[in-house]
């Protein structure tokens, strides 16, 4: 094991961020989070106010959807072991959109089905994104993953935060545009990370690095 080194250390975090594909995924996981949060803190306050008049405990109950997140990851995981990782991404993504869109239905179990399709697609689309960190870092896995959760939980704050703005004006249409943008831009990183040069650190004997060419 080598010692810790402060400078190799900070050369690798700044090496990691100005990595175009890495900044990719970076952004993937800080618009999903975005996305995600918003619909879940602010679908509640729509559906204790009229006309549904739930109570704080049904609207508790049907939040019981987070629970297909669990399957979501291990299925589309799976699926983009088997596949080209971008495209079940970005038909994850799509699917989100939609999800977010079926939430606008008046109908309350319509809502309810599309929670949980959007919850499905969020776990199993952070699910891919976070181990396609390991495939692009190289030698310094644990310092990208590192970074991918610290714009992953920052898409958190944010998209929570400017939810609350597009409720207040806009109301549940505010804050499902808002999601729709924020999946949409992601869907874009998607389509555009295998078309940058994976730039991969071999931890061999005189620090060579050798450029190579996601197919």
């Amino acid at each position: 094991m080598r010692p810790f080194s402060l400078k190799r250390h900070c050369e690798s975090l700044l090496a990691q961020l100005k990595d175009p594909g890495l900044l990719c995924i970076y952004g993937i996981g800080f618009l999903l989070m975005a996305g995600f949060v918003p619909l879940y803190s602010y679908m509640g306050y729509q559906l204790m106010a009229r006309p549904y008049n739930l109570s704080q405990a049904a609207v508790g109950w049907i939040f019981a959807v987070y629970i297909v997140g669990t399957v979501g990851s291990t299925w589309l995981g799976s699926l983009a072991d088997r596949y080209p990782r971008h495209a079940v991404l970005g038909a994850s993504l799509g699917t989100m959109c939609l999800g977010a869109l079926l939430t606008l239905s008046t109908n309350v179990p319509i809502k309810i089905v599309a929670m949980a399709i959007f919850t499905f697609c969020f776990f199993g689309s952070h699910s891919i994104a976070s181990s396609w960190i390991g495939r692009r870092a190289g030698r310094d896995k644990a310092q990208a993953s590192a970074l991918y959760l610290f714009f992953y939980y920052a898409g958190s704050s944010i998209g929570g935060s400017l939810g609350g703005l597009f409720w207040s004006t806009s109301g549940w249409l505010g804050v499902v545009s808002m999601i729709v943008v924020f999946l949409l831009s992601g869907l874009g990183l998607t389509m555009i990370l295998p078309l940058i040069p994976q730039r991969v650190i071999e931890p061999q004997a005189g620090e060579e690095v050798e450029m190579r060419q996601l197919a």
